[in-house]
């Protein structure tokens, strides 16, 4: 079983993992800049100033979100964007070749994220998806600001997928650094190959803190707009042309399409953001202003809630010496919940609540369920 671990101990002190994974990549990064730089016969200490300047970016765009939020928030394509555009700075600035080394600099950026996945992993931010195996994070993560409703739920890891991809792409692209190819080919193709990645496996990730609009991440967007932006600088002649580079794009572009067009009221339904309103509403220690909750004309033993979509009914009672825990789901329009939507919508309620046993589901009219837990 995968064990994540919430501090990391050097010479008997605790560091967290997150930042003790994150020192390791940063230290890497370098580590891989200056060998670049020196078989791609570029300046050393040029590479060095570019890494201080993503460094001062990075604890830059870190401080300001933590101002403005009140909490550490690290969104890596924020970063990469900010750490690229200084950079291009800086090189303009020093009347340096920008493409040969921002070549280089995004596979330090891949290499820090690589390791940064793997701290991810260990706090448990960027989690993914309930899975039959996975990862098990435990009230000690809680504690520390993971998903509450998800404690002691497998989940798929997603981060450690990530970070495994990432390695094999900074493996590559430093292969067709060191092949002598085009300035701003590793760019393209890190743009493209790990763009096409994150696009398909923020589809498994079960974080809900992203915004989402017309069923897409605000990373899968941002990877639209990066792979458009790409293609537009390489049609005019900033940055090289390659046909996979085209086809990578257009295969975003078809997915986004699809996505886009397909996501219909059942869809949003299991999107994380709904996920973590019914959770709310399932929770009273965990209140949400998004969640309506009324009162009126009940008895004391059932709440009511109203989230974006649904409206959710749970309460108690005693059957033939019996204890079972019921939930009504209703529709808040349009009538569009199924059975089988109402089975996965009981399956994630049985994980989030924690139930051990099985669920039975009766259908009423007007397309109220009800999903049953026996003790």
């Amino acid at each position: 079983m995968l064990i994540p671990h919430l501090h990391i101990r050097v010479f008997n002190k605790k560091i967290s993992a997150f930042h003790f994974f994150g020192i390791i990549g940063y230290i890497a990064s370098n580590l891989l800049g200056v060998i670049l730089c020196y078989y791609s016969h570029l300046h050393i200490g040029t590479g060095l100033l570019l890494s201080l300047t993503g460094a001062l970016t990075f604890f830059l765009l870190a401080i300001l979100a933590k101002i403005i939020t009140g909490e550490e928030v690290i969104v890596y394509y924020h970063h990469e964007i900010a750490i690229l555009v200084t950079c291009v700075i800086v090189l303009k600035l020093l009347h340096a070749p920008i493409l040969s080394y921002l070549d280089i600099t995004i596979l330090g950026i891949a290499t820090f994220l690589a390791f940064g996945r793997i701290g991810c992993f260990n706090v448990g931010c960027c989690h993914g998806k309930p899975a039959g195996k996975g990862v098990v994070y435990h009230h000690e993560h809680v504690e520390s600001g993971f998903t509450f409703y998800y404690e002691g739920v497998p989940l798929f890891p997603v981060q450690l997928l990530e970070s495994g991809f990432v390695f094999l792409v900074v493996i590559a692209g430093s292969i067709i650094l060191l092949g002598h190819s085009s300035p701003g080919t590793v760019l393209i193709f890190y743009t493209a190959v790990y763009g096409t990645f994150r696009f398909f496996i923020e589809f498994i990730r079960g974080d809900s803190e992203r915004p989402y609009f017309k069923g897409l991440s605000e990373a899968q967007w941002t990877t639209l707009l990066l792979m458009a932006l790409s293609v537009i600088f390489a049609f005019v002649g900033f940055l090289p042309l390659f046909s996979w580079h085209l086809l990578a794009a257009s295969l975003i572009f078809l997915a986004s399409v699809i996505t886009v067009v397909y996501n219909r009221t059942t869809s949003r339904l299991m999107n994380p953001r709904h996920i973590r309103q019914i959770a709310m509403a399932l929770d009273r220690t965990h209140p949400d202003s998004s969640i309506v909750q009324d009162r009126r004309n009940l008895p004391k033993s059932i709440d009511i809630f109203h989230t974006d979509l649904v409206h959710l009914s749970m309460g108690q009672l005693m059957q033939d010496g019996t204890l079972v825990r019921h939930y009504t789901v209703s529709c808040t329009k349009n009538n569009f919940l199924t059975y089988t939507l109402i089975r996965k919508l009981a399956t994630v309620i049985q994980q989030i609540q924690k139930h051990s046993q099985s669920f039975e589901i009766y259908e009423k009219q007007n397309a109220v369920f009800h999903i049953l837990f026996r003790n």
